[in-house]
């Protein structure tokens, strides 16, 4: 598997990922939107508070660091999400309904994500829909 780290300068590791602060989840409770954190050098504080909007999320899944089976992020470099161009779990999933998405996988602290959406977008601040 080939993964081309993205985002580096906006969501990096010292070895664990950003912080979780909230997970963004549309009003049902079941669509996936994004994610609220702090970079691991940042002060807790609502100024340092970044943010991850995911564009068109068809799949999604979800592993703590300890039982993930294939983390991608490593020493070699700072990012934390890497796109995922010959993923097996994307050639997996019926090509009709996720054409022009690609999956991505985000490191946090804790958590790692897999997600099959359009684009992942950072930011600063709160995520608001």
């Amino acid at each position: 598997m080939t993964a081309k780290p993205i985002l580096e300068k906006h969501f990096y590791h010292d070895g664990r990922g950003p912080e979780l602060q909230r997970v963004i989840w549309q009003c049902n409770g079941k669509d996936l939107l994004g994610f609220e954190y702090f970079n691991p050098d940042d002060e807790y504080s609502l100024a340092n508070l970044k943010h991850i909007r995911l564009d068109n999320v068809i799949a999604y899944s979800m592993a703590t660091v300890d039982v993930h089976g294939c983390n991608l992020a490593n020493a070699k470099c700072v990012a934390a999400i890497f796109e995922v161009p010959n993923s097996n779990w994307l050639l997996s999933l019926n090509q009709n309904e996720i054409a022009g998405c690609k999956h991505f996988q985000i490191m946090f602290y804790d958590e790692i994500y897999d997600v099959v959406c359009k684009s992942v977008i950072t930011g600063k601040g709160n995520l608001a829909f």
